[in-house]
């Protein structure tokens, strides 16, 4: 794999832990250059199959994960996410996943799709969970519900294993999958969200600002003009809702890209320094240090 470019988790990179040889229990995932499907395979394998924990990777495409039982624990674009059984996720092009914990029996369905064939497949018409505005979501649902996700991928299978197979019977299938999703996550996410207190709502979006621009801007005056608020309006906030100061959030996102970048590509400590923004390279070590205990260099070659 080319390492000019920080890793990404391309629907590529499932194909080949298959062909490496590697044994999945569960059944084995459909794979094409567009999309993939899975059908209760264990997550563990896979996983650790094909990637490092506690280190970041960047999602390259969307991906709708249904998990059937076990206990996932990951931070998805800085927030950390405790997933068990019974619950439906998102993670949009772009997101940053860190793996920190996975249980032996975790077992998960899945569909994966590139954006362009995202777009392709809803005939451009997009629910408006994927318009952009939501990043990634965990939302619990009844039982029932999962097991009419399961139906969806497995009919999915079962077209797919004919060798005569229609592809816009497949395409069907998966907007069909992909609207139920989103309509679910419209149903316990809104009913989430209308519990939510106005600042709880406006650390939400400080947070997705964070993701978006951290590694560009590191001072909290960006993000508190961008909400239309005072910077000590939003610092007092931000520490008030989750017991971590602002300033610390968009340290972790700086530190987040640095990681991706120190291990997923060749650039240079000095390149990386500047493409953050730091004044000099010497700054960049000082802080990277600070944060992580320590050097760039150091990191590179754990």
């Amino acid at each position: 794999m080319s390492k000019q470019q920080p890793q990404r988790i391309p629907i590529s990179s499932l194909q080949e832990l298959l062909e490496s040889g590697i044994r999945i229990d569960g059944i084995q995932p459909f794979v094409f250059p567009n999309f993939a499907v899975l059908h209760r395979v264990n997550s563990n394998q896979v996983i650790k199959g094909m990637f490092s924990m506690n280190v970041p990777y960047r999602v390259d495409d969307f991906r709708f994960l249904f998990f059937h039982q076990g206990n996932v624990r990951i931070v998805a674009n800085l927030l950390e996410v405790e997933v068990s059984g019974g619950t439906i996720g998102f993670m949009g092009n772009g997101g940053i996943v860190q793996f920190e914990d996975i249980s032996p029996s975790v077992e998960v369905s899945g569909i994966v799709l590139k954006g362009d064939f995202l777009n392709v497949v809803m005939n451009g018409h997009l629910p408006n969970a994927l318009n952009g505005s939501v990043r990634n979501f965990y939302v619990k649902v009844k039982e029932n519900e999962m097991e009419i996700v399961e139906r969806m991928i497995v009919t999915m299978r079962m077209i797919l294993e004919d060798a005569d197979c229609n592809s816009k019977s497949v395409a069907s299938l998966l907007a069909a999958a992909i609207n139920y999703i989103c309509s679910l996550y419209e149903r316990y996410g809104n009913c989430h969200r209308e519990t939510q207190t106005r600042v709880q709502d406006m650390f939400k979006k400080f947070i997705v600002l964070v993701n978006e621009h951290g590694s560009r801007h590191h001072t909290l005056d960006f993000y508190a003009d961008r909400l239309c608020v005072t910077k000590r309006y939003l610092g007092t906030l931000v520490h008030k809702v989750s017991g971590v100061k602002a300033k610390e959030w968009i340290d972790r996102a700086i530190i987040t890209d640095a990681k991706v970048a120190l291990k997923h590509s060749d650039i240079s400590v000095s390149q990386l320094s500047e493409e953050l923004r730091f004044p000099t390279p010497s700054f960049f070590c000082k802080f990277f240090k600070r944060m992580t205990g320590t050097t760039p260099a150091g990191y590179r070659s754990e």
